[in-house]
């Protein structure tokens, strides 16, 4: 949610200093796996690696650090709330749909104002994107408390899975609406991949009334949005001539070739235009970040502002500018290096394999194992589409995936050594 910078960062503080305190008095049960670790030690030695170690040190404390400080809450958090985990990957769908549950509340009341739908209205949001996160995550927390939670859980948690797909679509977030459904779609997926069977009918018809939701809001969205038309044509066009120059010099280079594969009745004109800004736009951006990312194995300064940054040491004043490429993994490897890339994606690779290795040895279904497959996939693909590896999306995936891969850790702890349990 935007505008929430100091509320988030208040709270992350309060509960690591709390669950610090908590641990003090009670041994925690939660162990550090390998795979952060090492991407903790990593992020702390970037600075004498960087180019920059001033702005590094700034990059690692505001951005990359607080996404380790939100596993350590989510963690703690599930250390402490252990014994009453029973339902609450609702309760956290939930609270993840507060800023779409805003959003529809001020769409309705922007309606009744003007009279009129006000499609692509995203309410007190910057960004749709921000909505388009909190849907992704709200619809698979929400959808593995339907196939394991109780009747009344499953109702709910149905009308705020369609909220988020309303949202979405309301606000014109393609890459949003879509996820959501994909996230949707990688819950019922790890349930079939479960030895569990007894509630894949149940499952199954779920899925059913997921995805025909999903067709007619589509529908709504591909009608009232003009760019779903013209979507695989402007990333055709995104391939064409030397991204990095592009970048610089303009679309110069590139307007004779696309008026003689578009045509002159308008559309090469709006070709063009969404190489600047569109679609197209993205692909360029996209394989820019990849080239600027071959010449520059160790990454930069560790910032947000990394792509920038090293667009500008080819070209002073570039001529498209973009704030990102549109890449989270590109993003990263940009700011952290290869290594930083690499370590984060073993990062949710891990999170992945604990939840489905859980959900493969278990006899019954487990809410975080579902939670934590189906999450780290969706993280992992969205970052191919987005940059979502920086500010409260780093927050968002390392409380969430560490409060559900603690939950896993502690069931089976709790299953191997039921004497600790009991303590």
């Amino acid at each position: 949610m935007s505008g929430t910078i100091a509320l988030r960062n208040v709270s992350l503080v309060a509960l690591c200093v709390g669950l610090v305190w908590s641990n003090l008095q009670h041994r925690s049960s939660v162990h550090w796996p390998i795979p952060i670790m090492l991407w903790a030690a990593y992020l702390f030695l970037f600075p004498f690696i960087s180019n920059d170690p001033t702005i590094a040190v700034h990059s690692v404390l505001s951005q990359w650090g607080r996404g380790l400080l939100a596993m350590m809450a989510g963690a703690g958090v599930a250390s402490v709330l252990f014994k009453r985990t029973q339902g609450l990957a609702f309760y956290l769908g939930l609270i993840s749909t507060v800023p779409i549950l805003l959003h529809l509340c001020l769409f309705a009341w922007k309606a009744w104002e003007t009279s009129s739908i006000p499609w692509g209205y995203w309410g007190r949001e910057s960004h749709h994107a921000d909505l388009g996160y909190a849907a992704g995550q709200a619809v698979i927390l929400l959808a593995a408390a339907i196939v394991v939670g109780n009747g009344a859980y499953r109702r709910w948690a149905a009308a705020l899975i369609a909220a988020c797909l309303l949202s979405t679509a309301f606000a014109n977030s393609r890459a949003g609406f879509v996820f959501a459904l994909v996230g949707g779609f990688l819950v019922f997926i790890s349930v079939y991949v479960a030895r569990s069977t007894h509630q894949r009918r149940h499952v199954f018809l779920a899925m059913m009334g997921f995805l025909l939701s999903g067709i007619v809001f589509f529908s709504m969205a591909v009608k009232e949005d003009s760019r779903w038309p013209t979507m695989t044509s402007d990333l055709m066009a995104g391939f064409l001539g030397d991204a990095i120059q592009i970048e610089c010099e303009g679309t110069s280079s590139i307007e004779s070739k696309i008026a003689t594969q578009y045509g002159s009745n308008g559309e090469a004109e709006r070709v063009i235009a969404s190489v600047k800004n569109g679609d197209a736009a993205r692909v360029v951006v996209l394989r820019a970040g990849i080239a600027l990312a071959s010449h520059n194995p160790w990454g930069s300064d560790g910032s947000r502002l990394a792509y920038q940054n090293l667009l500008r040491e080819q070209c002073s004043q570039p001529v498209i500018l973009m704030a990102h490429t549109h890449n989270g993994w590109i993003d990263t490897i940009l700011a952290l290096g290869w290594a930083g890339g690499a370590l984060y994606w073993v990062v949710l690779s891990y999170f992945f394999v604990t939840g489905y290795t859980y959900l493969r040895s278990s006899n019954h279904l487990n809410e975080w194992a579902i939670v934590l497959v189906a999450l780290s996939l969706f993280w992992i693909l969205r970052g191919a589409t987005d940059s979502v590896f920086k500010d409260h999306m780093l927050e968002m995936q390392g409380f969430v995936l560490a409060y559900a891969a603690a939950n896993v850790w502690l069931q089976r702890l709790a299953i191997t050594h039921p004497a600790k349990k009991k303590e």
